[in-house]
């Protein structure tokens, strides 16, 4: 998460690069789960537009992520091209991408961590493809649960010259059934835990300028939305050595 701003504890937290919840707990979490519909996304021809919506552990205040879920963005020689592909990470390991996926299609993304290892799983409901990855990690904290539209990061070879994409245009998206759970308590919604909702916001030379923001939780079905605002442009960002 690139942070553009410090904010206060449960209040609304802006990022160069995330939006939706992130939750927080004094206890480790062990779980956490969305089903989405993907959103299909428009290409007007600019180039490095990219959006993704996935669930996972970390990231909100530490260095780590464990995560899953799709990219979808503007491909092809003039960047018309909308594609989508399903994909599971261990941040700062970099992504691995699983199977396609196309507008329309239910996915379900979850993180589970179990006996000292994360489970990450992906599925598509709607054609039955799914994918796994199992791995531990010493160092993850385990400290916050996320449920994310992100402008992911691209970088060269070397990791030397590294941006965020513009956020493609993907209309609207709703993050539904999105759950968590600690260790040694049940399951829970994002409104049974002490959360913090995220605006993505690209910065100006005075202030910032919004490209999405995300709804209120409807507590009746662990559910939220996410409205695109504007693309921003790719800006550069560092990365610190890759492990």
């Amino acid at each position: 998460m690139v942070r553009a701003a410090v904010s206060g504890s449960g209040e609304p937290t802006i990022s160069e690069n995330w939006s939706g919840y992130a939750a927080t707990s004094t206890k480790k979490f062990t779980y956490v789960h969305s089903e989405f519909v993907q959103p299909a996304v428009k290409c007007p021809g600019v180039k490095d537009q990219f959006t993704s919506n996935w669930v996972g552990l970390d990231g909100f205040a530490d260095n780590t992520v464990e995560q899953d879920g799709t990219f979808a963005f503007c491909g092809g020689p003039t960047s018309t091209t909308p594609e989508y592909v399903a994909w599971y990470e261990m941040f700062p390991a970099g992504s691995v991408e699983v199977f396609p996926v196309k507008p329309g299609d239910v996915i379900d993304a979850s993180v589970d961590y179990t006996a000292g290892q994360f489970v990450l799983t992906v599925s598509d409901l709607s054609t039955g493809k799914t994918a796994t990855d199992t791995a531990a990690c010493a160092s993850c904290e385990r400290a916050s649960a996320e449920w994310i539209v992100e402008r992911p990061a691209g970088c060269n070879a070397s990791f030397t010259k590294c941006f965020l994409f513009a956020l493609a245009d993907f209309g609207n998206t709703t993050m539904s059934e999105d759950i968590a759970r600690t260790a040694g308590s049940r399951a829970e919604g994002i409104s049974g835990f002490y959360n913090y909702p995220i605006y993505m916001v690209s910065p100006l030379k005075r202030g910032f300028i919004s490209l999405d923001a995300p709804g209120p939780v409807d507590n009746a079905t662990d559910s939220f939305p996410v409205t695109w605002y504007r693309a921003g442009t790719p800006i550069p960002i560092t990365f610190g050595p890759r492990g």
